[in-house]
């Protein structure tokens, strides 16, 4: 579905975003805006977050700087933006991880719906469908008859369980009836170095970190995850093409903030984003990681969001989980 299809009723995520506290004696923003990211420098939500940023900086004419705030997941961050008094000055650079948080997490000290209202999106990456060389198939169907001749013999990792690639693995799973055993590491790290050695049969892999080993053959790409074919990897199908009907699992980037920030905050943050999103150099440095930069208005992003929630919920129920 178009997370730019009209709906005649509002989510309730941007019901919250419409209540105004108080009104700006001042244009916003005055002072600096901080936006939270709640996982460590050099990560990808790091990475896309500054690029966002830096540009932002121009067109509000105030800093906005990036602040990390990691641990327990995400959750310390996003805490301390959930409970942040809700004035526009400070936001939370989101994830799939607080839409997964959702329906994954037990009790959270924040609720991923009611605390947060929606600025807009930033960006949406897929991952690759990557086996080790060793695994003698070069196509989705391919891995899909491999596996049904020799059921519970071909294994899959990831870097923990409901990680984002564990999860894109089971909704292959579901919706081609793999039998592959599920090896969870304890991080990315771990796990890669265990795909590359030949420990682990397939993964699925973000797009930066998969390309130098796809360049000397320590990796095979067989699809990507998208809806649509990356211009960083034009030969590669995606997974419909490749044979796995409806099949897309992306993850996204965008900005929240607390749930009764001024809609005038709200809506200038959106502004900055978008111009962002349009700027040639954010796009050529988003495209070097395969990201898709999507430029919505707050209401966009807030269906896109309820969707998202709703989506993940319904995958991890299906697993068991």
């Amino acid at each position: 579905m178009s997370i730019i299809a009209s709906r005649s009723a509002l989510p309730a995520l941007l019901l919250a975003a419409a209540t105004t506290t108080t009104a700006f004696a001042q244009a916003f923003p005055t002072r600096p805006v901080t936006v939270v990211v709640s996982f460590p420098p050099g990560a990808a939500t790091d990475f896309s977050a500054r690029v966002a940023a830096n540009r932002m900086t121009e067109g509000l004419g105030q800093r906005v700087v990036v602040q990390n705030r990691d641990g327990a997941s995400g959750m310390i961050g996003t805490d301390h933006v959930a409970k942040s008094p809700p004035d526009g000055y400070t936001m939370l650079w989101a994830s799939s991880s607080l839409t997964i948080s959702a329906s994954t997490s037990g009790k959270l000290p924040y609720d991923p719906v009611r605390d947060f209202a929606p600025v807009g999106l930033f960006t949406r990456i897929p991952f690759l469908l990557v086996v080790h060389p060793s695994v003698p198939v070069k196509t989705v169907k391919e891995l899909v008859a491999l596996a049904k001749a020799h059921p519970g013999k071909l294994n899959y990792g990831s870097s923990g369980p409901l990680a984002f690639n564990h999860l894109g693995a089971e909704l292959l799973k579901l919706k081609t009836g793999l039998d592959i055993v599920h090896i969870p590491y304890r991080g990315a790290a771990p796990m890669s170095a265990d795909l590359l050695a030949g420990q682990v049969d397939l993964a699925f892999t973000g797009p930066t970190t998969s390309a130098p080993h796809m360049e000397v053959g320590r990796l095979r790409a067989i699809a990507i995850t998208s809806r649509q074919r990356s211009p960083m990897f034009p030969t590669l199908p995606t997974m419909v093409e490749a044979g796995v009907p409806d099949y897309e699992f992306t993850q996204w980037y965008g900005l929240v903030t607390p749930a009764k920030t001024p809609r005038e905050a709200i809506n200038r943050m959106n502004a900055a984003l978008r111009q962002a999103i349009a700027d040639p150099d954010v796009q050529k440095r988003m495209a070097a990681d395969a990201g898709v930069l999507v430029a919505t208005t707050p209401e966009e992003f807030g269906v896109f969001y309820n969707e998202d929630i709703e989506s993940k919920a319904k995958l991890v129920r299906a697993i068991g989980k």
